[in-house]
C-alpha cells in the first residue's frame, strides 16, 4: 500500500520556506484563523479532524511530532524510539516506579502500536454507566461505530500461520495448565509478520491514522502541520492556541522555519493523550481538579522464559494471543490478563533486573527468550494512585500500584511463570529486583512463593504501554473533568477526544475505543457547526 497522495499537503519543516512566502509570514510567527483547532493527530484527533472537515468545518490539526513514512522506518531500535516516541520511549514517573511508552508523530501512537484492536466488554461499559453516568456506550449500542472503525482499519483475527513462537508460549503453555487462550484481533491489511510494528510498519500493512483518517481530513480541506508543540490554550469566545516549533533531534532543520503559531478558532479539541493532554490544560489554567487525576496506566510486569529453540520474540505480529482467566479475581470483572510482548534488545535489557556480567549473559542468548506480560486494571480499589501534574515548568507523572492491583499482579505473575514452564522453558527471569540471576526450572517447580512477594516501589519492575483516564469524563462535574459531550466543564467549546477520557482500566484498548467514541462524538459536534462557530 502506498502513501496517500493527500499526505503531500502535510506541512513539514521542509515546506516552511515556501509557506512563509505564500502567507507573507513575518518574524517567523504565523497567525491563522480556523473554525476548529485539533491538538494531536492520534486515534482521537485524526478522527475528529476528518469528521469536522467532512462537514465543512475549516480545521487545523496540530502535531508535536514529525511526519514519518516507511522510508524513515527501520530496525534501529534506539533511533526509532528517539524519533517516534514521547521522551524517546521513556516517560518515567517521578520516583522512577514505572516507565511508559507513548507515540509522538503524525498518527500518534497508532503509528507504533502493536495492532491489538478491542472495544471494552460489557462489565466495563456497565461501570462507566453506573459510576460515571456514561449512557449508551455498551458494545451493542456502539456497534455501528465499532464496525465502521473495524472496516476502515481492516480489523480481523490473526491467522494461525502468523502466530509467532512468542505468542505460542501463551497458546501452548496456557492450554497445558487448563487456561483458555484466545486469538486477538489486529488491524492491518496485508501483514506478513515482519514484527516491526513498534518501530513503524515498513510496508504500510498496519492501518495507522496517517494512512486513514489524516488523509481523509486533508482531502476534506483540513490543514495538517507537524513539529509544532502547543504550549498554551487561551479561552474566550474565540480561543487562541499558541504553538512553538519542535525540531526532530535527528534531522537538521531548514534555515528558514515558522518559529511559532498563533491560531484562533471558536472550537478547540484536545487530543494530546493521557500524559501531555492534562499537562497542556493545567499549564493553560483550564479545567477542574479532575484534570490529570485518576491516570490509568494498565500496569504491566514481565516474565522472560529461556527455551532451547529460538523464539525471536520480535518477529511476527506482536500480540496475537490473550489469556483472560484471571479477569474476575476481584469480583468486579477485572483482575489480570496475560499477553505477549515483542521486546527488542534495548527495551528487553532495561527490563532484565540484573547487572554486569549476568545481564550480558542473558542478552547474549536473547533470541532464545520469550516475553510474557501481566496486565492489571489500575484502580481496582477505586481511584488510582497515579496522576499527571504540571509543576514548576515541567510535566510530572506520579504512580504507585493500588493494593488490589498489586495482589492481582502477583497472581498473574504466578500463572505466567507456570504456563511459561509448561511451554518448555528451562530458565525463567522474574521481575523482582531481589533476584540476581535467572531461575532454573522444571515441571515440578512451585511458584506459590510469588504471592508473598512485595510489589512496593523498587521491589518489582513495572511498565505501561497505553495510558488513559487522566481527563476523566463523567455526567457530573464532581466526578470528572469533561461532560458527556466531552466538553470541558466550565469552558464552552473546549473538548477532549482521546484515550484520556476513559475512567476505568483493563479491557479498554485505547485505539479502537478512542476511534469509535471519538467518531460518535465528532459526528455529533460536526452537526452543530452553526451553533459552535457563530460568535
Amino acid at each position: 500500500m502506498g502513501i496517500p497522495a493527500a499526505n503531500d499537503k502535510i506541512i513539514t519543516p521542509k515546506k516552511h520556506s515556501s509557506l512563509i512566502k505564500k502567507e507573507s509570514i513575518k518574524n517567523g510567527k504565523w497567525k491563522v484563523q480556523f473554525d476548529a483547532i485539533v491538538i494531536g493527530s492520534g486515534a482521537g484527533g485524526s478522527v475528529a479532524a476528518a469528521e469536522l472537515s467532512h462537514k465543512g468545518w475549516k480545521v487545523l490539526l496540530i502535531e508535536e511530532g514529525s511526519y514519518f513514512t516507511p522510508a524513515n522506518f527501520n530496525s534501529d531500535e534506539f533511533l526509532s524510539h528517539a524519533r517516534l516516541y514521547r521522551d524517546a520511549g521513556f516517560i518515567v514517573s517521578e520516583d522512577q516506579t514505572i516507565n511508559i511508552l507513548q507515540g509522538r508523530s503524525i498518527g500518534g501512537s497508532t503509528t507504533v502500536n502493536w495492532q491489538t484492536s478491542l472495544f471494552p466488554p460489557d462489565y466495563v461499559t456497565t461501570e462507566w454507566k453506573n459510576r460515571f453516568g456514561w449512557e449508551g456506550y455498551a458494545k451493542n449500542e456502539m456497534l455501528p461505530y465499532i464496525n465502521e472503525v473495524h472496516e476502515r482499519l481492516g480489523v480481523h483475527e490473526v491467522p494461525n500461520p502468523l502466530i509467532n513462537p512468542n505468542n505460542s508460549v501463551l497458546l501452548n503453555g496456557g492450554k497445558k495448565i487448563g487456561l483458555n487462550p484466545e486469538v486477538l484481533l489486529n488491524n492491518n491489511r496485508g501483514c506478513i509478520g515482519l514484527g516491526r510494528c513498534g518501530l513503524g510498519c515498513p510496508i504500510n500493512a498496519k492501518q495507522s491514522a496517517f494512512l486513514t483518517w489524516i488523509p481523509d481530513a486533508i482531502n476534506s480541506g483540513a490543514t495538517v502541520i507537524s513539529n509544532m508543540r502547543v504550549v498554551k490554550i487561551k479561552d474566550g469566545n474565540v480561543k487562541t492556541v499558541i504553538a512553538e516549533f519542535t525540531p526532530d533531534a535527528y534531522e537538521q532543520s531548514p534555515k528558514e522555519i515558522i518559529e511559532s503559531m498563533e491560531a484562533t478558532a471558536p472550537v478547540v479539541i484536545v487530543s494530546a493523550g493521557a500524559i501531555e493532554g492534562p499537562a497542556l490544560l493545567q499549564r493553560s489554567g483550564l479545567g477542574n481538579k479532575w484534570v490529570g487525576r485518576n491516570l490509568k496506566l494498565h500496569p504491566t510486569s514481565t516474565v522472560f522464559g529461556k527455551f532451547k529453540n529460538e523464539i525471536k520474540m520480535y518477529e511476527g505480529p506482536p500480540q496475537s494471543i490473550v489469556i483472560k482467566n484471571g479477569h474476575n479475581l476481584d469480583n468486579t470483572g477485572y483482575g489480570y490478563w496475560l499477553e505477549a510482548a515483542p521486546y527488542r534488545p534495548s527495551l528487553a535489557s532495561s527490563l532484565v533486573p540484573f547487572k554486569g556480567k549476568t545481564q550480558f549473559e542473558v542478552m547474549k542468548d536473547f533470541n532464545h527468550y520469550n516475553a510474557g506480560i501481566v496486565l492489571v486494571r489500575d484502580g481496582a480499589d477505586g481511584e488510582t494512585n497515579a496522576n499527571v501534574e504540571w509543576s514548576w515548568g515541567r510535566r510530572k507523572v506520579n504512580f504507585s500500584l493500588t493494593p488490589t492491583d498489586g495482589q492481582n499482579m502477583l497472581r498473574g505473575l504466578k500463572s505466567l511463570c507456570e504456563l511459561t514452564v509448561a511451554a518448555g522453558a528451562h530458565e525463567v527471569i522474574v521481575p523482582f529486583t531481589r533476584f540476581e540471576k535467572p531461575i532454573a526450572v522444571n515441571a515440578q517447580t512451585s511458584w506459590d512463593w510469588i504471592l508473598q512477594e512485595s510489589f512496593a516501589p523498587g521491589f518489582m519492575a513495572v511498565g505501561s504501554a497505553h495510558p488513559h483516564g487522566s481527563i476523566q469524563a463523567a455526567s457530573e462535574e464532581k466526578l470528572g473533568a469533561v461532560d458527556m459531550n466531552f466538553e470541558l466543564y466550565g469552558h464552552n467549546n473546549i473538548f477532549v477526544m482521546d484515550a484520556s477520557l476513559f475512567p476505568t482500566g483493563l479491557s479498554v484498548n485505547p485505539q479502537i475505543t478512542t476511534m469509535s467514541i471519538s467518531l460518535r462524538a465528532a459526528r455529533k459536534l460536526a452537526s452543530e457547526k452553526d451553533k459552535r462557530t457563530t460568535i
